[in-house]
Parts: structure tokens; sequence; C-alpha cells
């Protein structure tokens, strides 16, 4: 009978350390879980395309080089490949292909890419280039990425060139839609307090990358700077008429024509006319495809404003009536 019960009493003392061990064994699992999953990744991401091409997704890489430019053809390399993850699509696709590189000291890289590049356009496109353009930013000593494609500069759909992206120039959609939006910052010029001058004004604004830029940024300077937060709104007053319809704005040849609706020829009565046709100039030749500005109202040339301004002339930028703040 004694016999029995000192078996039985091993019997539980086996269980019980088993039970122990498996208690520590479980905690310190849990431990490293937690403390893994907290940990913020800080290696590289290779950039890819969803399978439903509406957003930009990626994976964890970790190159095998550290060289520059090792690197970047390494990337690009990375990114002629399909993901591992069936639900993503490669940012380079099979018929295109990258024919040479350069990068300059200033960390401008730009990519050569081949004619079938532009077969894509749209989304499709966007999707891509963010694609790239995100994954290549990583790299230490580049800053920013501008696309040739069969030796030309890539223009976006009103024909203008897009020049030089950052990382920062891509905002991912999480909205689930087939859109994909851009940032960028814009310098819009306003009236100063007293009407005679202008103030030049930063902002930065998220828009469509199927809108043309040039159509964002007047559309901004209309809105006036009520709709801008975070500036002191006291300083500074709007320059368009209130009513002023923006009916059409095209580039061609670093030239921008606007056509605004009859009410911008009802010039605000707290501003110089002056002020109020260089603020438009100002604020567009600030984009890198304008040099110049050429106006018309409701589609006809006007050839003077408020009865003092040779209207009909094409206008280059004016900073004598800008005033620093």
């Amino acid at each position: 009978m004694e016999e029995q019960l000192q078996k039985k009493r091993k019997i539980h003392i086996v269980i019980l350390c088993v039970l122990v061990v498996a208690v520590l064994v479980a905690s310190v699992n849990i431990i490293w879980i937690l403390k893994h999953r907290t940990q913020e990744y800080r290696g590289y991401y290779i950039f890819c395309v969803d399978s439903n091409e509406t957003k930009v997704q990626y994976e964890h890489y970790t190159p095998k080089n550290d060289d520059t430019e090792k690197l970047i053809q390494e990337f690009l390399d990375k990114m002629q490949r399909d993901p591992k993850d069936i639900s993503m699509k490669k940012a380079i696709p099979d018929n295109v292909s990258v024919d040479e590189y350069t990068l300059s000291d200033s960390g401008e890289l730009t990519l050569y890419l081949d004619s079938a590049y532009g077969n894509y356009s749209g989304v499709n496109e966007i999707l891509r280039r963010a694609s790239i353009v995100k994954t290549l930013c990583q790299i230490p000593d580049v800053d920013s990425v501008q696309f040739y494609v069969a030796g030309q500069p890539l223009t976006d759909s009103n024909s203008n060139a897009i020049g030089f992206m950052t990382a920062d120039t891509f905002i991912d959609n999480t909205g689930g839609e087939a859109v994909y939006q851009q940032s960028a910052v814009l310098n819009i010029y306003f009236a100063s307090e007293d009407g005679e001058s202008l103030k030049m004004v930063p902002v930065r604004i998220i828009y469509d990358a199927t809108i043309p830029l040039e159509q964002m940024t007047i559309e901004q300077l209309i809105k006036g700077p009520d709709s801008i937060k975070g500036i002191d709104q006291k300083n500074i007053l709007p320059t368009i008429p209130d009513g002023t319809v923006l009916n059409s704005v095209t580039v061609k040849e670093h030239t921008c024509y606007v056509d605004f609706s009859k009410e911008f020829l009802k010039k605000r009565d707290d501003i110089l006319p002056e002020v109020a046709v260089y603020s438009v100039v100002n604020t567009l030749t600030e984009l890198a495809t304008v040099n110049k500005v050429q106006f018309s109202i409701d589609g006809e040339q006007v050839l003077l404003y408020n009865d003092v301004i040779n209207f009909g002339e094409v206008f280059e930028r004016n900073l004598d009536l800008v005033v620093e703040e």
C-alpha cells in the first residue's frame, strides 16, 4: 500500500514538473512574440503593385550589397522578379526594360526605360512608378528619381514633363478605390495686407494624379487663403474675384494658357490690378513646366485688364511685387 502511494507521489511530481516546464516555455514564447511584434522593422522594402492594381504594397528585403551603384542595380533586378506573395505584382513588367541609369552627385537618379513603358497609363502606370521611386529612394545616396522613356522625359496627361520625384511625391491609397494620389508643395502668391504687393505662401496639397498640377494650382489660388490651415490670414488677402471659374488650363512649350470666366475682370477693390494679374503669373511660373502665362476670358482675348494692364501680352514672372515675411 505504501509502495503504491509513493508511486502516485512520483507520478504527480513528474506531471507537475512537466506542467511547470510547459508554462515556462509558453511564457518565453509569448514574451518573444510580443517583443518582436513591437519591434519596428528598419530594413529595406521592395514595393509592388497589388493584384487588383489599386494600391502599392511591399515585401521586406535584405540586400546583398551596400555599395550605392550595386544597390541600385540589385533593387532594379529585384523589382523585375515576381514577389513571393502571389497577391502582388512586380513593379517592372516583363515587357519593360531599364536600359541604363545615371546618378548625379546631388542624388538625382535618372532611369532610362524602353518604349514599352509608354504603353502603361493612368493608375496602372502611376502605381508602378510609385513602387519604383519608393524602392529606390530608400538608398541613402538617392534623393529623387526621374524617368525617361525611349529617350524622352516621362510626361503627365497634359504632356508636361513630370521631372524628379521622391517617396513623398506619392500618397498611398487606403480607401480601396482605384485612385492613386500624389503630394506636392505649391508656392501660392496672395496679396499683402495693403493690397499693393504679393506674399508667397507654401501650401502642401494631395491630389488625384490624373489632374494636371497647373489646374490644382489655380484652383488653390481661387479658393484663397481662408482655405489654408496654419497661416496668419490677417496679413494676406485673396486675389481672385468671387465667382471666378477656371474654364481651362493647358501648357505648350512652357507657356501656360489660362482661360477664366468673365468674373476675373471684376478686380477686387482692396488690391492693385498688377497684384491680381501677377498672383496668377507668379504662382504658375513656380512650376517647373511653366515659364510664361497667356490669359483669355471665356475663350476670347481681352486687350486690357482694369483699363491699365495690357492683358493681351504673354506674362513672365515679376518678383518686384513680392515682399518677404
